[in-house]
């Protein structure tokens, strides 16, 4: 064998064993310091009709929304179309100015669960903190897709994350929902 066979060989191999070593379940986190009061912030993350103000993936193309349910809190859920997809955002739970969690559903096959805490950390600085995650590919060659995903989730994480930043240092407390 040659030196390029050797190492395409050696390629292959790695490539057909890093999977191994991939997450089964999958997990992103992302933080960002904001310059204000918890109970500032907390009404853009805990109704859901403010989440197009500061989420990324509504920069990237046009969704549209509805909504059932309470319009904020535990039991508040979102339904969204863009092109080519489809999904059911869901509040499960909602703790006044620190917590709320949610699972997020793509399609049929798809389920993500997720959360975001409020820490402040001094007077008028709060530390934010969104993670996810999710069921990871059975098979380890379909973890490349979850290694995927994670690149991409965490980019959007940290793109909202910065908005809702912008947004909550330079609003009113009082925010009207969008919608």
């Amino acid at each position: 064998m040659n030196k390029t066979q050797i190492r395409l060989a050696a390629l292959a191999l790695i490539v057909g064993i890093a999977p191994i070593f991939l997450p089964k379940r999958p997990r992103i986190a992302r933080r960002i310091l904001i310059k204000a009061d918890r109970a500032h912030i907390f009404p853009l993350v805990n109704d859901l009709r403010n989440w197009p103000r500061w989420t990324a993936w509504n920069k990237r193309q046009e969704i549209e929304y509805h909504y059932d349910g309470p319009p904020a809190g535990a039991g508040a859920t979102q339904h969204w179309r863009a092109r080519g997809h489809s999904g059911v955002l869901h509040m499960t739970q909602s703790h006044e100015a620190e917590r709320i969690a949610y699972t997020l559903t793509m399609g049929d096959r798809w389920l993500l669960e997720g959360a975001i805490s409020l820490e402040e950390i001094a007077p008028h600085q709060t530390r934010v903190l969104w993670i996810a995650r999710w069921q990871g590919a059975a098979l380890p060659w379909a973890r490349y897709r979850d290694l995927l995903m994670m690149m991409w989730i965490g980019h959007d994480f940290s793109a909202g994350l910065e908005s809702l930043r912008n947004l909550a240092e330079t609003t009113a407390p009082v925010l009207e929902p969008v919608g």
